[in-house]
């Protein structure tokens, strides 16, 4: 089996540091993925929390394009309650046309009910306006004009008057109900999950279960066969001490950014009990650190066991800081991607 490599980015808030220099560091970090031969750059979308400082990623993802050539990106995932769908469309096609066709997405309601009440909007509706976001946008893509009448968004015979590059734009699905993989397999979508190595393995069966039952219902262009992957936390050190004791700290960093706001308003976050230390993200499969030989032995026996072949590995996070990161980052480039590639 073939593995491909993606960069999976809460860009989150690193302490002490200015957050233009956070970006032009991050800039720098991608080019160098790119040049490690990864494929995919993959940018969270949050709001009001130092989890995440690409709360526009069109905008971040505008100076990705125009930092790179080869490596395909992307928001995993659009939050597209957030959003006038048709104000998202239209940026959808021209980030495609200023990348030269490297656009690869995902829409999402959004993980945080918090989140989603600072735009004003009830969590309890969220599914339903990404149902009809995701129709107005996949007829949009196809379509010169577009007419749409729904509970949420309204448009009559609105023009189109800038389209895509790609037919189709190859799209990524974060699901994991029996409904979203349903969907996301007749739309033809590459696929992430995240959770355990048993979670993994659970969703990416069935996510190659319903490909195959609706082969015939997709539209001509989608790929013929999907990336399903995984999403891990992931740092390599040389040294299997200072592996441990630096990916510890910038775990726990990038974990109280991850709760902060859900504990400030007394909620529970999902996938807690997966992520509450270093040990249980660890031994759950979520977060792998070491030295490149384990790196490599954890991560084969993860494709083993789960029949992905796609990794998101999320290099940078925490508080690495750039040397660091760009440091896991080389060892990743240089020793594990290839055993993978090559096993």
């Amino acid at each position: 089996m073939t593995i491909e490599f993606g960069i999976f980015d809460h860009l989150d808030q690193r302490k002490d540091e200015s957050l233009a220099d956070t970006y032009a560091d991050r800039l720098r970090f991608i080019e160098a993925a790119e040049a490690a031969g990864f494929r995919n750059y993959h940018l969270a979308e949050h709001h009001g929390t130092p989890l995440g400082m690409a709360p526009s990623p069109n905008v971040f993802l505008s100076a990705v394009a125009a930092n790179t050539s080869k490596i395909r990106f992307g928001p995993l995932v659009y939050v597209a309650p957030a959003y006038s769908p048709l104000r998202l469309l239209e940026e959808i096609c021209m980030l495609d046309n200023l990348s030269m066709g490297r656009l690869e997405f995902g829409l999402g309601r959004g993980v945080s009910p918090i989140e989603i009440k600072y735009y004003g909007l009830d969590p309890s509706e969220t599914v339903a306006m990404l149902i009809e976001a995701d129709e107005i946008i996949a007829s949009g893509l196809t379509s010169d004009t577009l007419t749409f009448h729904g509970k949420h968004y309204h448009y009559d015979n609105v023009p189109l008057t800038i389209g895509s590059l790609q037919k189709p734009i190859p799209m990524w699905s974060a699901a994991r109900s029996p409904e979203g993989l349903e969907l996301a397999s007749i739309r033809g979508m590459h696929s992430v999950s995240l959770g355990s190595i048993d979670m993994v393995k659970a969703v990416s069966a069935s996510y190659r279960e319903c490909w195959e039952k609706n082969r015939d219902k997709r539209l001509e262009g989608v790929p013929t066969s999907p990336f399903i992957g995984a999403y891990r936390l992931i740092y390599v050190n040389e040294d299997e001490s200072k592996a441990r004791e630096i990916g510890e700290s910038a775990f726990d960093d990038w974990c109280w950014k991850l709760e902060k706001l859900w504990k400030e308003n007394d909620l529970v976050i999902p996938f807690l009990t997966m992520l509450g230390s270093f040990d249980i993200a660890s031994d759950c499969g979520m977060l792998v650190c070491g030295t490149p030989d384990q790196v490599i032995e954890k991560l084969k026996y993860q494709v083993d066991e789960t029949g992905i072949n796609y990794l998101a590995l999320q290099i940078a996070f925490g508080n690495l800081g750039h040397a660091e990161e760009m440091r896991s980052l080389e060892r990743i480039g240089r020793k594990v991607m290839p055993a993978l590639k090559s096993s």
